[in-house]
C-alpha cells in the first residue's frame, strides 16, 4: 500500500517538475522517502578528512567497521556518527578495483547495512540515497542496470585537470612466464609528450623518475602526483636496448566532467574503472557519495561510487561489495594505515561548537 501510494506522488511530482536534476532533489518528492531510507539512515556516516566534510560512508560491522570511497581519504579521518558523536577513524584496507576504503572506529553496537543483490532489479525502479540524517540525499530512477564498465570507462583514473599526462595508453607487459615486467605503449599520441620525447609504440617502460615501473597501474599511479610541465625522466626497453628518456608532461584535455565541474557541477574525481555499475539518475554530490542507495522497500541495493555525471550517479553494486568484506576485514588488501586507535576515544567536538 505504501509503495503504491509513493509511486503515485512520484509520477505527480515528476509531471509538474521542469527538469530531472530538479527532480531527484525536490523537497515535494524526498519527503515521502523518508520512511524508507529511515533504517540506512542509521548506518550512514559523514566522514571529515582535516576537519572538512569529505565524503558519507555506510557501517558493514556492528564492531565500528565502515565502508567508503578510498580516492577521496586524506589527512587525518573522523567519523560522525548519526548520533553527532565524532571519532577518529584509522585506515583498514583498500581495493583500488572498486575504489573502496575500509576504515574502523573503536565503537561497538553500530548498526551495520544489509545488502540486497541487484540483479533482478529492472531499469525504471526507484531509488534513494541515503543521508546521515533522516532526510533522502537524492531520490531517482535506474537508468541502466548493473553492467561492467568497457573502453574508457573501464579504466581507473583520477580526473584533475591539472594532472600531468604523458599522452600514452600503456598496457602490462608481461614475459615468457606471464610475469608484469612494465607498462607497454600500445598507443602514443601523436603531438603529446611521449611522442616529442622520442617514445614509440610498442616501448616498455620500466622506470620513471627513477622509481621501478612494473605494470601500467603502477605508472598511472606514479603520474598520478605529477603536474603538467613538470619534467621526468623515463627508462623504456625498446627490443633488447634500455633507452633513456626525458620529457615535460602536457595537460590533459577537459573532459565532460571537467567541463561541468566548472559549472557548477561537481563530479567524483575517479569516476571510472569500476567492475560493475548499477547507473542511475540520481544528483549526488561528491561529497555525499559513499553512502547506501535504497529501493522502494528500503533493501540496501549498494553503495554510490561516483558521480559520473551531471544527472548521472553510479552506484557499486551489493553483489560487488559483499565478497570483498571478508577479505578487506582479514587485511589481505593493501592495509593503507596501521595507525592505533585509543581504546576508548571520546567524542570529538567539531571546530566552532
Amino acid at each position: 500500500m505504501y509503495t503504491r501510494l509513493i509511486a503515485a506522488t512520484l509520477a505527480l511530482v515528476a509531471l509538474g517538475a521542469p527538469a530531472q536534476a530538479q527532480i531527484g532533489k525536490d523537497t515535494k518528492l524526498l519527503g515521502p522517502f523518508k520512511p524508507i531510507v529511515a533504517r540506512a539512515s542509521e548506518s550512514t556516516v559523514r566522514i571529515k578528512c582535516d576537519d572538512k566534510d569529505t565524503i558519507l560512508g555506510t557501517i558493514v560491522d556492528e564492531a565500528g567497521y565502515i565502508l567508503t570511497k578510498a580516492s577521496e581519504l586524506k589527512g587525518t579521518i573522523w567519523v560522525r556518527l548519526p548520533d553527532g558523536s565524532e571519532y577518529e577513524a584509522a585506515k583498514v584496507a583498500a581495493h583500488n578495483d572498486t575504489d573502496l576504503a575500509l576504515l574502523k572506529v573503536d565503537v561497538k553496537g553500530l548498526r551495520p547495512v544489509t545488502f540486497t543483490d541487484t540483479e533482478k532489479l529492472p531499469r525504471g525502479n526507484w531509488l534513494a540515497a541515503a543521508g546521515p540524517n533522516s532526510d533522502p540525499i537524492s531520490v531517482g530512477i535506474v537508468s541502466v542496470m548493473t553492467r561492467k564498465l568497457t573502453g574508457l570507462d573501464a579504466v581507473a583514473a583520477i580526473r584533475d585537470p591539472n594532472r600531468g599526462v604523458m599522452g600514452v595508453y600503456p598496457e602490462d607487459a608481461t614475459d615468457d612466464d606471464g610475469k608484469a615486467v612494465g607498462a607497454k605503449l600500445r598507443q602514443i599520441e601523436p603531438t603529446g609528450a611521449a611522442a616529442k620525447a622520442g617514445l614509440k609504440v610498442g616501448d616498455i617502460v620500466v622506470e620513471l623518475n627513477g622509481k621501478p615501473v612494473t605494470t601500467s597501474t603502477t605508472m598511472r599511479d606514479q603520474l598520478a602526483s605529477l603536474r603538467s610541465g613538470d619534467v621526468v625522466t623515463v627508462k623504456a626497453k625498446r627490443s633488447e636496448e634500455i633507452k633513456n628518456f626525458k620529457l615535460t608532461l602536457g595537460r590533459a584535455e577537459l573532459d565532460r566532467g571537467d567541463i561541468q565541474n566548472s559549472m557548477g557541477s561537481t563530479l567524483s574525481n575517479r569516476r571510472t574503472g569500476f567492475p560493475q555499475v548499477l547507473q542511475t539518475d540520481l544528483v549526488v554530490d561528491a561529497k555525499d557519495c559513499g553512502g547506501p542507495v535504497v529501493d522502494l522497500e528500503g533493501n540496501v541495493l549498494g553503495i554510490n561510487i561516483a558521480r559520473a555525471g551531471r544527472v548521472e550517479t553510479w552506484i557499486l553494486p551489493s553483489e560487488v561489495i559483499r565478497p570483498l568484506l571478508p577479505d578487506l576485514k582479514a587485511g589481505k588488501f593493501a592495509v593503507v594505515s596501521t595507525k592505533k586507535l585509543p581504546e576508548a576515544p571520546a567524542p570529538h567536538a567539531p571546530k566552532g561548537k
